[in-house]
């Protein structure tokens, strides 16, 4: 990440000591964890909405909570969330995953085009990192 901060004051000729959220909005990218959590939601995204492009191992990996629950309720878009029983389970990607997906607001997770989604929740991304 470090290298990655010189890397973009370096192109934009900035000194040393000039804010990172500001370079990084300039290039419109996302620093490497915000990178790191665009490409988790893409995939949660395709294995929701378009999992005919995923292999069948992803079948029925993330349980959205409107397959789980009959009623409707605030919370039908989000991941169904196991509880872990382990330390070892909390850090497990299908867990720490759907903590992510869970986060995001109702609008994001509504968005079923895949051009449309990886727009708007970039936008999201890089507003949240200010």
């Amino acid at each position: 990440m470090v290298l990655n901060n010189k890397i973009l004051r370096v192109l934009q000729m900035q000194p040393r000591d000039a804010h990172t959220v500001q370079l990084y909005k300039r290039y419109n990218t996302l620093p490497i964890p915000e990178l790191h959590n665009y490409q988790i939601f893409l995939l949660v995204h395709k294995l929701l909405y378009n999992n005919n492009k995923l292999p069948a191992a992803f079948d029925g990996y993330f349980v959205p909570n409107s397959a789980v629950h009959s009623y409707s309720a605030r919370s039908s878009s989000d991941l169904h969330l196991l509880s872990p029983q382990t330390a070892v389970g909390k850090k497990l990607i299908k867990f720490k995953t759907s903590q992510l997906w869970n986060r995001l607001p109702d609008q994001l997770k509504q968005i079923r085009s895949p051009n449309s989604f990886k727009l708007q929740l970039k936008n999201y991304l890089l507003n949240k990192i200010c």
